[in-house]
């Protein structure tokens, strides 16, 4: 490492990158891929030359012979320099000796991502420089003073939006080896970059929110068919319910087994509750409306007996609650009492059915804004 004629003063090393593309984000492996090209400047005494212009050094066999920082990403998994169709790099030597480096590289860098307001979320992914085996009082790495991270304004994801690229600093003190039996503390210089990314929702809602809340709202359908058509609103309700699980499988299975629940979470559980609602709210009025038949049944039969008018389904299911009142003059006391329990009940399990056509859509309306009140709130950058 050069000196530079003062061992007390660390090497100055500055560093920068320009972000060309970024891609290949994978959820389920927390991983993403970033194509950049990374600039390092620093001093190099020994370097100088006597000439009035810049060296330009491009050939890989003399770059090898020259020493350059030991800086690494801490959090890339995998790294290759570019080799098509030549090794991409530059170097430039200023006849004081001031070395500026440049190369393209491909990193796979880890993103630990948080998915608690997934699909709604925002995510900070880090991207962290650090000298392999200088500590600080040796080699001090700091950003380039103007404008040390850049990408290419072209960048389209089709996952995120970016918000913004910002730097930081990232020092601390680590463990580092000697031989098989010893080990040292030492403080470390540490760069870290800061991207910063929103999940595009246009794909979530299409896919997911949209299908879900049209899922729930089918289920309603169950209200404003006949009573008494027992078959047809459970298989509508069962069937809703079975349509909507599988939904949510479908987005489960893209994304990492979490120990927490996420904002999709929240809305396919509130929707099953909804759907499960619509199953209990049947169950109310077919009970209602089993009473009624029996009721309805006894009155047939004393009616029968005494050979009175037989009393028909229309005379206790109307779907009107007031209506003009019905007097038979032969009508057994007896039959009289049962018949209007009967429509007591009927009554009764009609008024259930109108207002869940109410209070189902209102509840799940109001659900939905307090739903995305909370998820669609921005974070600061600074955060």
């Amino acid at each position: 490492m050069p000196r530079n004629g003062n061992t007390k003063i660390p090497l100055q090393v500055h560093f920068g990158f320009y972000v060309e593309s970024l891609g290949n984000f994978r959820a389920t492996e927390m991983t993403y891929d970033m194509d950049m090209y990374l600039y390092m400047s620093w001093q190099d005494d020994t370097m100088r030359h006597n000439g009035s212009e810049h060296v330009l050094v491009n050939d890989k066999d003399i770059l090898d012979k020259i020493w350059l920082p030991d800086l690494y990403f801490a959090n890339a998994r995998t790294a290759y320099f570019h080799k098509v169709t030549v090794h991409n790099f530059n170097m430039f030597i200023s006849p004081q000796g001031t070395v500026s480096y440049g190369t393209r590289v491909t990193l796979n860098l880890a993103c630990n991502l948080d998915l608690k307001d997934y699909p709604l979320d925002y995510q900070t992914c880090y991207i962290k420089v650090i000298s392999y085996a200088h500590v600080k009082h040796e080699m001090n790495v700091t950003w380039f003073p103007n404008d040390p991270i850049r990408f290419n304004p072209e960048i389209d994801l089709p996952e995120f939006h970016i918000r913004a690229l910002d730097k930081d600093y990232c020092n601390g003190v680590f463990l580092y080896t000697l031989t098989h039996n010893s080990s040292r503390v030492g403080e470390f210089s540490c760069l870290l970059g800061m991207l910063k990314l929103k999940r595009a929702i246009g794909f979530h809602l299409v896919q997911s929110y949209i299908p879900t809340a049209l899922i729930v709202a089918i289920s309603w359908v169950s209200f404003w068919i006949d009573r008494r058509a027992v078959p047809a609103r459970v298989s509508l309700s069962f069937t809703t319910l079975l349509t909507l699980s599988t939904q949510g499988n479908g987005i489960r299975y893209a994304l990492p087994a979490v120990s927490y629940a996420k904002a999709i979470d929240y809305f396919y559980g509130v929707c099953m509750l909804f759907i499960f609602g619509v199953l209990l709210e049947f169950a109310m009025v077919n009970s209602y409306m089993r009473r009624a038949n029996k009721y309805n049944h006894m009155a047939e039969k004393i009616q029968s007996a005494y050979g009175g008018k037989p009393i028909i389904a229309a005379d206790y299911d109307s779907d009107y609650e007031e209506g003009p009142t019905k007097y038979y003059g032969n009508l057994n006391k007896n039959s009289a009492h049962l018949m209007y329990k009967a429509l007591k009940f009927s009554r009764k399990a009609l008024s259930i059915d109108k207002a869940a056509r109410f209070a189902f859509p209102c509840v799940f309306a109001i659900f939905n804004v307090c739903y995305w009140m909370y998820y669609l709130r921005e974070p600061p950058l600074m955060d």
